[in-house]
């Protein structure tokens, strides 16, 4: 079995959605923003996205609870 990347797809204001496992989350699915690229542990390999939460935390959101990543949209004057 391959494992998946997202290395390709993930850029800094990319759109996460992920599933919460939280028992005290508000819904079963929530959104944030990436920050960076994926960053791997070298000692268990477990791939992590560093993102920013609606709330304004920091926050690293494993790759194996990803559902879905919609990629930055163009940046328009206001």
């Amino acid at each position: 079995m391959s494992e998946r990347s997202v290395t390709e797809h993930l850029e800094r204001g990319a759109v996460i959605t992920f599933f919460d496992p939280s028992p005290f989350a508000d819904g079963v699915f929530r959104r944030a923003v990436a920050v960076g690229a994926e960053i791997a542990d070298p000692r268990t390999n477990l791939r992590w996205i560093p993102v920013i939460r609606s709330d304004l935390r920091v926050d690293l959101v494993a790759w194996s609870l990803v559902v879905d990543i919609a990629p930055c949209g163009p940046i328009e004057d206001e």
